[in-house]
């Protein structure tokens, strides 16, 4: 069952203009590992498909995924052969074991309590083929310093309510705590600022491989 608030959230945050997202050439370090006939990417939590849209120009197969169907309906729009699921992640991903040569959640990771993370990371890297990839950036504990009224809940240190729906902020050992080395060969785990939504928004990129 889809979350309903979330789901409204983005809906409202993807018709609302001017909503636009430039996409950046992040992915492009981890091109070494991936290639056109290992399988499908999927993208989750894809929003403007902006990550799904270079990978597809580069020659992959690509899912594009997300909560909110205004954001599948306006990628529909500009690019109408890519392949889009509407789905909550906290529902299950349904895809087949070791299916996926690697999943791309950009800013996406974040909005869910600990168990629900840390299932959802279980889901991605069944999914994965064995080597596969996750390439994920995630909210840093800085970014909180721009989350005016945000409230922090109860027994968890790292979640937060904010704008009505829940965000996670991560540091560094919470990270190792969801990315455990005995599942993960670890590709990139740097902390970073870029420019989005008309500021600078502080947050981690890391880089996985399937053990």
């Amino acid at each position: 069952m889809m979350n309903t608030p979330d789901k409204k959230y983005w809906n409202t945050t993807y018709t609302e203009l001017p909503f636009h997202v430039d996409h950046d050439d992040w992915l492009e370090k981890y091109a070494v590992w991936l290639d056109p006939s290992k399988g499908k990417i999927v993208d989750l939590g894809c929003g403007l498909g902006h990550n799904a849209k270079a990978l597809r120009a580069q020659g992959f197969d690509v899912l594009a995924c997300d909560l909110s169907e205004k954001a599948l309906e306006q990628l529909g729009r500009e690019e109408p052969d890519m392949p889009t699921l509407q789905l909550d992640m906290a529902d299950g991903l349904p895809f087949a074991n070791e299916s996926l040569q690697a999943v791309v959640a950009d800013l996406s990771l974040h909005y869910f309590s600990r168990s629900e993370t840390l299932r959802i990371i279980g889901d991605i890297h069944r999914a994965l083929q064995p080597g596969g990839l996750l390439l994920c950036r995630v909210h840093a504990v800085a970014e909180l310093a721009v989350k005016h009224g945000a409230a922090a809940t109860q027994d968890d240190p790292f979640l937060y309510r904010s704008e009505g729906i829940l965000r996670r902020f991560f540091d560094e050992s919470e990270l190792r705590q969801f990315f455990s080395d005995q599942n993960w060969e670890t590709l990139e785990l740097s902390e970073q600022a870029m420019e989005r939504y008309g500021r600078l928004k502080s947050f981690w990129e890391v880089g996985l491989k399937k053990l």
